[in-house]
């Protein structure tokens, strides 16, 4: 009996825990900044596409990993589109001249994830971080993309 009693007390603690949790996440909003077709302004983050990396799960888009050296993207939910922009081209240049080509294979969750992306990011694989010669290191780094 008190056994039940223990294992009765721990659910509550972990559905108290867990319904706390789940409430304090918060949106950045659905609503990214307007596109500009000739240049968009965003923040650059470091995604791993792969299976295993920091990406969680399969690409929304098509429901695969995606390892380098592909150079893919998430964009934050507004430009993201409900999956209107998958598998189209993004052109992303940087401060300093240099510019990647990727394609776009998920989202940026800036709506519905505890933590939410910024509603302007554009989350590269690491290939497109060389070709743009930055270092991952710094983080967030910002870009400009448009649709070619």
């Amino acid at each position: 009996m008190g056994n039940i009693s223990m294992l009765m007390v721990l659910v509550c603690i972990v559905n108290v825990v867990y319904v706390t949790n789940a409430s304090s996440c918060k949106s950045n909003g659905p609503h990214s900044p307007a596109i500009n077709p000739g240049g968009t302004r965003a923040i650059l983050t470091l995604n791993n596409f792969g299976r295993g990396g920091d990406g969680g799960g399969p690409s929304e888009c098509d429901g695969r990993f995606h390892p380098l050296p592909e150079r893919v993207v998430a964009l934050s939910t507004g430009w993201f589109s409900n999956g209107a922009r998958c598998g189209r081209m993004i052109r992303i240049k940087a401060a300093n001249g240099r510019s990647s080509l990727a394609k776009v294979v998920d989202e940026c969750d800036s709506v519905n994830a505890c933590e939410p992306c910024k509603t302007n990011v554009v989350d590269a694989s690491q290939t497109v971080w060389n070709d743009l010669g930055l270092n991952t290191r710094d983080g967030q780094v910002p870009v400009t993309w448009t649709m070619p």
